[in-house]
């Protein structure tokens, strides 16, 4: 008689394992595809955030589109979406160096 190939502890093993993948994709799924569902509450905590720092509430039209960019698609952009992160956080402050330079020049 010969043994079987697999017995019924190694088969429970493997269900597990694939039933943890299936869970890790699965979660990994809702991670990304919730931006997409949620695009107005990310830019509404953006939003938030932005005017809890004391920033004004008047964003430029370019700004607020770049904003609503990076929210949707800013993780998939890789190295250049965090540059245009830090360069989006970062503007507001060069604005109002410049606004000082006018004031005083």
């Amino acid at each position: 008689m010969s043994l079987p190939l697999t017995t019924s502890s190694e088969l429970g093993l493997r269900k597990d394992l694939v039933r943890l993948r299936m869970e890790m994709h699965r979660q990994q799924i809702l991670y990304h595809a919730q931006p997409l569902s949620n695009p107005l509450q990310q830019v509404k905590g953006l939003v938030a955030a932005r005017a809890s720092r004391g920033g004004g509430s008047a964003k430029r039209p370019a700004m607020m589109a770049a904003t609503v960019i990076l929210a949707l698609f800013g993780r998939r952009l890789g190295k250049v979406g965090k540059l245009a992160r830090v360069a989006l956080a970062i503007y507001p402050v060069i604005q109002a160096q410049r606004q000082l330079r006018k004031q005083r020049g």
